[in-house]
């Protein structure tokens, strides 16, 4: 890809590409990576088809411009995930024209995702599974009198009907969608003010183009008959779909509703997700009932997409300035938000449900002297509950049931007679990020060497200094028996560990291993990789809670290097 420093830049913003140079830089992406990502024209901007202002100080763009969506995602070999079983995600900025930062955040998670593909495990199944799509600058002609004329501040579109004077003209797109559209508690009916809603819902091409491309993209089947009618029923955790409009500033997350200051029926789902977008970039809740509520917008987008397409919505207003400073921007915005995208992207095919479950953190796997050795801690509720000064949330109150590991394949997409997966132990041991919350009497079991246990009289030590397991109610530790892989392939609903003496006795005995009893669990898991192939392969790993609730699926590439074992095997000193 060629470098971003060789786009057009704003003028005095060297970490902003213009719209001219960023459209250049996308266009350039798809090219060089047709596989994976495409362009397509949605439609015009207002001065496209319409005249404009012919009698102010201000030159404006005599043609107006193209409305363009990006879609990201990568060809999946199983069928399961064609373009009509994918989860969707739309993510937009540029709406208000003077927001200059959030187009390029947008632009930067756009070229992780291709970038990353192949490179990083999550990246990768993500792309597989979930269609991305991004619409870069909804109001370009506005951005384009941003860019000219910074000093005007310029949020709205160039529509000149109203009589207003030169700087003060346009609709704001994000008035203007059929959602409370005209309520005036969030909104103006007089066409100079910068909340203006315009004359009807969708009156503006821009809010038309987008407002047609989420109804094409999101499933008709969720949807309600009469959105504000309906306002009060709840979706339900079944549905599927994701909307993200990124504005600037002031450091909030934001979610419906957003018209009024009162929680949406389905708040419980949509505040575990926006508390859990705050544990990466610790910006405040805008959203009905909380105590940073700011003011009401009524007819916005993200009210809209939830309202009327049924989709998980929501928005971030990044930064602390509208025309943001660079060294914040690239030091603080970037870093802090990019993982938050990628968080809520793999939450897209089930967001309401996956969002109650536990989270997986910490995944560390490492490969040597023929083993795999999985660390991940397991959280219902750290995510949840990292928001400052807010009561634990009723999502994150539950604890760990379940954690599986799957080799090579999606859990989506597991098929139990055909592939492998493993549960998942709890750790003696925490891993070293994690804090020192829990006594000794509460980390329980977990597969060890007997050898590092061949003085202390709990420990019976099997021959060989061979694997043994923990078993708490005897207080002894059982040989495991290598038989194979030196785990069992987890069957769903049950709790089997590594593989023990198969006898009645010791299967009874350990079946209590893999119990847990909190909602903050470290979990471990050594793999023999002798029956496992060389090469580069992905280990998958999901918790359950005691709810019922899977949480997001997370990932890493393990390499498997079949020649460093076997001269391990022959007894060479060095691999």
């Amino acid at each position: 890809m060629k470098n971003v420093n060789s786009y057009e830049k704003i003028e005095g913003r060297s970490c902003f590409r213009s719209m001219k140079g960023m459209m250049e830089s996308m266009f350039d992406l798809a090219g060089e990576h047709s596989d994976l990502m495409t362009i397509s024209d949605i439609g015009d901007s207002y001065l496209k088809n319409n005249n404009g202002r012919t009698n102010g100080n201000f030159d404006i763009p005599t043609d107006g411009h193209d409305i363009y969506a990006l879609k990201i995602t990568a060809p999946n070999s199983d069928s399961s995930h064609n373009s009509n079983n994918k989860g969707k995600m739309l993510l937009t900025s540029g709406v208000h024209a003077r927001e200059w930062a959030p187009p390029e955040l947008l632009a930067r998670f756009i070229e992780k995702l291709v970038e990353g593909y192949e490179q990083d495990a999550d990246i990768t199944w993500i792309m597989r599974n979930t269609e991305i799509h991004a619409i870069l600058y909804v109001n370009p002609d506005g951005r384009w009198v941003s860019e000219k004329y910074p000093e005007l501040y310029w949020r709205k579109n160039l529509n000149p009907d109203g009589g207003c004077d030169d700087d003060e003209y346009g609709v704001d797109i994000n008035r203007n969608f059929d959602f409370k559209w005209g309520d005036q508690a969030g909104a103006s009916s007089y066409p100079c003010d910068s909340d203006y809603h315009g004359t009807a819902p969708e009156s503006e091409p821009e809010t038309e183009a987008l407002s047609k491309y989420a109804r094409d993209l999101f499933p008709e089947g969720q949807r309600k008959n009469n959105p504000e009618n309906q306002m009060n029923d709840a979706f339900g955790e079944d549905i599927t779909g994701m909307y993200i409009d990124i504005h600037a500033s002031g450091g909030y997350v934001y979610y419906p509703w957003g018209h009024a200051d009162k929680q949406s029926p389905d708040d419980e789902a949509l505040q575990a997700l926006g508390r859990k977008i705050n544990s990466f970039n610790d910006y405040k809740l805008w959203a009905g009932g909380q105590p940073d509520f700011v003011y009401e917008a009524s007819g916005d987008t993200s009210d809209y997409l939830y309202a009327a397409m049924g989709v998980a919505s929501l928005g971030f207003e990044i930064g602390d300035d509208f025309y943001q400073n660079c060294q914040t921007f690239e030091d603080e915005v970037v870093p802090i938000n990019l993982p938050a995208l990628i968080y809520a992207a793999k939450i897209t095919g089930k967001p309401f449900k996956e969002v109650k479950g536990p989270d997986i953190l910490n995944l560390d796997a490492s490969s040597s002297n023929g083993e795999i050795r999985v660390t991940a801690r397991a959280s219902d509720s750290r995510m949840v509950n990292a928001i400052q000064g807010f009561p634990d949330f009723r999502t994150g109150r539950q604890n760990i049931a379940d954690v599986q590991l799957y080799l090579d394949v999606h859990p989506e997409d597991y098929n139990q007679g055909r592939d492998t997966s493993w549960a998942m132990q709890p750790s003696r041991r925490r891993l070293e990020s994690e804090e020192d919350d829990r006594s000794i009497n509460t980390i329980r079991a977990r597969s060890i060497n007997c050898e590092s246990y061949s003085k202390k009289k709990k420990c019976k030590r099997a021959g060989g200094g061979g694997k043994c397991i923990w078993n708490r109610a005897q207080r002894l530790c059982k040989p495991a028996k290598n038989t194979g892989s030196g785990v069992v392939a987890n069957k769903p609903g049950t709790a089997e560990v590594d593989n023990v003496d198969a006898t009645e006795n010791e299967v009874s005995n350990t079946a209590s291993v893999v119990e847990f009893n909190s909602g903050d669990e470290t979990v471990e898991l050594t793999i023999d990789s002798s029956t496992i192939s060389s090469g580069r392969h992905t280990l998958f790993i999901q918790a359950k809670d005691s709810g019922g609730y899977k949480g997001p699926v997370s990932s890493v590439f393990i390499e498997v290097n079949r020649r460093q074992r076997e001269s391990l095997l022959r007894g060479a000193s060095d691999p």
